[in-house]
């Protein structure tokens, strides 16, 4: 069982990734009733959720003392609580940190935001879960990094769906009448009264409705823009004799659960709604998602096509009808089917293309198609000239999210954040020439780039010193120190959540990190990442920190207007550092050696490091790639030709471009493969950063 398997191995967290219909509260409930884990606790952000998710444990524990956190509903000392994240964020000083033995987070898509982040790190469990249907690399946290990068098991919508869990769906992106550009975009999402004008016309209304009826109508949820699109829409639908309704939060709302119940029946045959349905609804019976609104994000725009994927006797696939604008911002639809089916992010072009051929990559009964004119829509508003790749991509997620991918999301997508000092000095400095920093992001880089310079560049040869930055952070105390006592035990549970960290920190002098007593956990921390940031060891030369007596404190000074976007920054920092630093040096739960994509006149390679690897092979060597058999030439530093079987031509560039896209290998990307030894053959498979295990059952 993969819960089990990654306890044995001492993960304390990880993340499990299930399309939604596919059992994620189930499997939580299951695990969580194991006899270790007394005291749970279920972290969810609607009363919707909280509550289903109850009715689920309930039936795998009939006995279990359940009970709720949530508004005037709170008790707190109930064997399995479940709270909303905006109560618990709120009274966490009312819980000790080891109050739970295990921590379930779902949805755990919204675990980036500060709240989510306060819970996670204040409670101390066994064992921290996280569920999201989202796959990781298309969502805007940096969610494996707050899982140690565990990744404990994935079925994503498009394997759900081969397994016949899940219903196909028939995707039709359809021109919007709507003139995007007229509307004023900040902040990464439409100006609200503006777009609710705009959307609120017959015209449009009359050709949703038309579109609608053409792809056979059903029974349909409609995602609209705000409360007043939904009424408008469900009343046009009405008014042409459509049995519709708007269930949103506003007082004017149809009953939610006696409209789920009608569209269930056949007697209601659209429900307009805003947000309330993107999470929790199970009503497999839906036949139509209506997206009549833009979506800020691939989260949202997966969330409302998984509102219709539970399979049905009534459907054999659901049909999907988007409105597609003139905007950049909707080429993350296109761009988030292509990665759904490709299961890797993809360049402009290939977006693109894929819309205009109708090539997503997904399973047998799906398909997905764009109206003639919308690749040539999409392509006039896009961007060019970018650079570099990294550039490229950057500037596309800002565009299509309205925000910026962090450095860990930019390394995880396959490009090399560290290649951006070249000419700008680090990465901040080549997302504030891109424009792309926050207001109090440039003011922090305007006052402290030499802090945020220094510790990006700092010598690590251990992961010591960043373990010793994100302890700080977790204690607030980045900008005003702390004992050194709390600091090193702070950074003692750090390291005891995550294998990797405990093998990187057993040496001679510590041959057990995980069972030493404090004291001598301390002297050794003071010893070595303390002194060396304080600059008290041979080769040291930071500076940024001192010792005075008991505390640790740093050198230098930030102003309180700007302290937490400044800790938030030095985070980024430090998480994408660890993520690199751990990939790098290889997990010691793996095999495979790790070479890296780079490019030789034109052409993409691997490069063998034989002095870090030296079981390499040597001379013409055969290996496995998706199923086909090649024999490669490994010569002293890289692999630059593999041919098939009766075909003398070089195809590796052609073999690593199919896993990578054009820019293999290119300068600012940071690409690997995985070499596996077997019997009787090699296995070569692509390695996307950072490396997560993979289970084939979690039950």
């Amino acid at each position: 069982m993969a819960l089990e398997q990654t306890r044995l191995h001492r993960f304390r967290r990880g993340l499990v990734v299930m399309a939604t219909g596919l059992g994620k509260t189930w499997l939580a409930a299951f695990d969580t009733a194991r006899p270790q884990f007394r005291r749970v606790l279920f972290v969810a952000h609607r009363e919707e959720i909280l509550r289903q998710s109850m009715d689920v444990f309930r039936r795998v524990r009939p006995d279990a003392d359940l009970g709720l956190y949530y508004g005037g509903e709170k008790r707190p000392d109930a064997g399995v609580l479940f709270a909303s994240i905006q109560t618990l964020a709120a009274n966490l000083h009312r819980f000790r940190p080891d109050r739970f033995d295990y921590v379930v987070v779902d949805e755990f898509h919204h675990a980036a935001a500060r709240s989510y982040r306060r819970v996670i790190d204040h409670f101390q469990p066994e064992f921290l879960l996280g569920l999201t249907a989202t796959p990781n690399r298309m969502d805007g946290a940096d969610l494996l990094a707050l899982c140690s990068d565990n990744l404990v098991y994935e079925c994503p919508l498009t394997e759900g769906i081969e397994r016949g869990d899940l219903s196909p769906f028939r995707y039709f992106g359809i021109a919007d009448d709507v003139d995007y550009t007229q509307i004023p975009w900040r902040g990464g999402q439409f100006d609200p009264e503006a777009l609710t004008e705009a959307v609120e016309t017959r015209e449009r209304a009359q050709h949703t409705l038309d579109t609608w009826r053409d792809m056979g109508g059903g029974r349909t949820l409609a995602f609209c823009v705000t409360v007043s699109h939904a009424d408008f829409t469900a009343e046009f639908f009405r008014h042409h004799g459509i049995a519709a309704v708007a269930v949103h939060s506003g007082p004017a709302s149809a009953p939610r659960a006696r409209s789920v119940e009608q569209l269930r029946a056949g007697e209601l045959q659209v429900i307009c709604t805003v947000d309330v349905f993107n999470e929790g609804l199970d009503v497999p019976e839906v036949d139509t998602v209506l997206m009549l609104r833009p979506t800020e994000s691939p989260v949202v725009f997966l969330q409302q096509l998984g509102r219709g994927l539970r399979r049905s006797d009534s459907k054999d696939a659901l049909t999907v009808i988007d409105l597609i604008g003139n905007h950049r911002s909707f080429l993350i639809k296109p761009r988030t089917l292509l990665a759904l089916g490709t299961g890797r992010e993809a360049g402009t072009v290939k977006v693109l293309r894929a819309m205009q051929t109708g090539d997503f990559g997904l399973p047998s009964g799906c398909s997905a198609s764009y109206d003639v004119e919308l690749v040539d829509i999409l392509r006039n508003v896009t961007r060019a000239g970018a650079r570099s790749a990294l550039e490229d991509y950057c500037r596309s997620y800002a565009d299509e999210r309205g925000y910026r991918p962090s450095a860990v999301q930019a390394y995880e997508a396959g490009y090399n954040p560290t290649s951006a000092r070249v000419g700008h000095g680090h990465w901040f400095g080549f997302l504030d020439e891109l424009d792309l920093l926050a207001g109090q992001e440039r003011e922090v880089i305007r006052r402290h780039a030499n802090v945020l310079t220094g510790f990006e560049k700092e010598p690590i040869t251990k992961s010591y010193k960043l373990i010793t930055l994100q302890a700080l952070l977790r204690l607030g105390a980045l900008r005003t120190g702390a004992d050194i006592a709390e600091i090193a035990w702070a950074a003692h549970r750090i390291v005891s959540d995550d294998p990797r960290l405990l093998a990187d920190t057993t040496s001679a002098d510590m041959p057990d990190p995980s069972s030493v007593e404090a004291d001598v956990w301390r002297a050794y921390w003071l010893n070595w990442p303390l002194s060396a940031w304080a600059g008290r060891l041979r080769g040291s030369s930071t500076g940024w920190f001192r010792i005075d007596g008991r505390r640790f404190v740093p050198t230098f000074q930030v102003a309180a207007d700007i302290g937490e976007t400044f800790d938030s920054m030095v985070e980024e920092v430090v998480d994408y550092r660890l993520v690199r630093y751990l990939f790098t040096k290889g997990s010691p739960l793996e095999a495979a050696f790790r070479l890296k994509v780079i490019q030789a006149s034109g052409r993409p390679i691997l490069m063998l490091d034989r002095d870090r690897n030296p079981g390499l092979p040597e001379g013409e060597t055969q290996f496995i790639a998706d199923d086909v058999i090649y024999t490669g030439n490994f010569v002293k530093i890289a692999l630059n030709v593999a041919h098939r079987a009766g075909d003398p031509g070089n195809v590796l560039g052609d073999l690593l471009r199919s896993w990578f896209g054009p820019d293999a290998g290119q300068p600012g990307t940071v690409q690997y493969v995985e070499l596996a030894p077997g019997v009787p053959n090699w296995r070569m498979r692509p390695a996307s950063p950072p490396p997560t295990r993979r289970d084939e059952s979690v039950g």
